[in-house]
């Protein structure tokens, strides 16, 4: 906690010039989320009266969202029981549920021959799976007609179920309350990419990018033949390990890669929100990165390149929720500034909470309006992510038969814990509550 207030520096009033206008509920509260997991870690959550303990404990910091894994993997075979759970426990607290409703892209569709079966069998649709640069099966081809009908059918599905009478979240756009789902949340095509079908697709895009191989060449530092010569499985030009040591030979040849591949995931999501879009007008797709635009962790360097997370990916949604990997550097504030600026969405940012993220007592209050700073400048919402999916283990207090791992937090630490995200979250809603009206 010593380096994470170095970084921030000093707390200071946050002014209303440095806020963006937040994203807003149905009700108008300031969107506020945390990652929350009721149905995880049974039998500690199997009482109703626990999870609601903890969501009124969340309810009282001004938590009003949660951010939840629904995806098809877990409301498989039209068994939605602990889907239905969720839906009537946050109603019963009063919060809203924003759903995740895939993993990677629909990769957890794909994740065994019998999820595939079963995906045949209730939407009629043949999975076709990716290979990796070894030859490997892969993730699910993102871009292909059955993996955009099934995710779409899956979405219908669940709208269905939950647009009326679920807890579903709603978010205002031009003072009108619209339903808002996650079509996958961890933007991604899990080490895929490398098939012969999107193998061709590649050289036809760098055709259009460079028009000639010379140019190519001269971009890449190769010496190939002309387009057909271009083989992403050729590890001597497309050497990714390398990529992300930032040692590669030819490292434009990999980041066109990833740019590529990255535009391919958009491709697919973007076609299913136009078919959503069809039939639900008002509907705001949101998605999800695990890492902020820029970042210079080197866990967000192997994930951008490995997974094809560029930003690109997340050009379909109205709202993207980041997890960020800690303050915001001056170089990350620049991309995430310039990111707002050109694409005019709605970012919620979100703080990892780790074991030992619980700040000293003196330092809750400066802390918390420090890190609330940087969320009023740089995005329009709050959130709260811990590693794992254990938020509901660092920010509710610890009972028996929850996880116990080097992550879990006791005592007098999991109680610091719980007042710095109240403090963040007090002062990024104060400082929305700054802004004048008319914004």
């Amino acid at each position: 906690m010593i380096g994470l207030m170095i970084a921030l520096g000093a707390a200071a009033p946050i002014a209303a010039a440095d806020v963006l206008p937040p994203l807003r509920t149905a009700d108008g509260e300031p969107v506020c989320a945390v990652y929350f997991f009721p149905h995880w870690w049974e039998p500690w959550k199997s009482s109703d009266e626990e999870i609601l303990r903890d969501l009124a404990l969340l309810r009282s910091w001004g938590i009003n969202t949660l951010l939840i894994d629904h995806e098809w993997s877990q409301a498989i075979d039209g068994n939605f029981a602990l889907l239905d759970r969720s839906h009537r426990l946050a109603k019963q607290a009063g919060m809203q549920i924003a759903p995740w409703l895939s993993l990677k892209t629909w990769s957890d569709m794909a994740s065994s021959d019998d999820r595939r079966r079963l995906v045949r069998e209730m939407y009629g649709v043949e999975l076709s799976c990716s290979e990796t640069q070894e030859g490997q099966q892969a993730g699910l081809l993102p871009y292909d007609e059955a993996t955009i009908a099934a995710g779409v059918a899956y979405t219908e599905q669940y709208l269905e179920r939950y647009l009326q009478d679920g807890a579903l979240a709603r978010f205002l756009r031009d003072g009108k309350a619209c339903p808002a789902v996650a079509l996958t949340v961890e933007l991604a095509w899990p080490e895929g990419g490398f098939d012969e079908r999107t193998n061709a697709r590649f050289r036809d895009w760098c055709r259009a990018r460079y028009a000639t191989v010379e140019r190519l060449n001269q971009a890449w530092g190769t010496a190939l033949a002309d387009f057909a010569a271009v083989e992403p499985t050729d590890t001597a030009v497309f050497d990714f390990p390398d990529l992300v040591a930032g040692t590669a030979a030819h490292p434009a040849a990999g980041e066109d890669h990833v740019q590529f591949r990255s535009e391919l995931v958009n491709e697919g999501l973007a076609e299913q929100k136009r078919r959503l879009l069809a039939k639900y007008p008002d509907l705001l797709i949101v998605t999800e990165l695990p890492y902020q635009a820029g970042a210079e962790h080197p866990h967000a360097i192997g994930y951008r390149i490995g997974y094809a997370a560029n930003p690109v990916t997340a050009d379909h949604a109205d709202v993207v929720v980041l997890r960020l990997t800690g303050p915001l550097t001056p170089a990350e504030q620049e991309v995430q500034a310039r990111w707002i600026r050109e694409s005019g969405k709605q970012f919620i940012l979100c703080y990892r909470t780790y074991s030992d993220w619980g700040a000293l007592e003196a330092q809750i209050e400066p802390l918390g309006e420090a890190c609330a700073s940087l969320v009023a400048a740089f995005g329009h919402g709050i959130g709260f992510y811990s590693w794992n999916e254990m938020v509901d283990v660092h920010l509710a207090e610890w009972r028996p038969g929850a996880p116990d791992n080097q992550m879990t937090v006791r005592g007098e630490v999991a109680a610091r814990m719980q007042r710095q995200a109240e403090a963040i979250t007090r002062h990024y809603r104060e400082a929305v509550a700054r802004l004048p009206q008319s914004r």
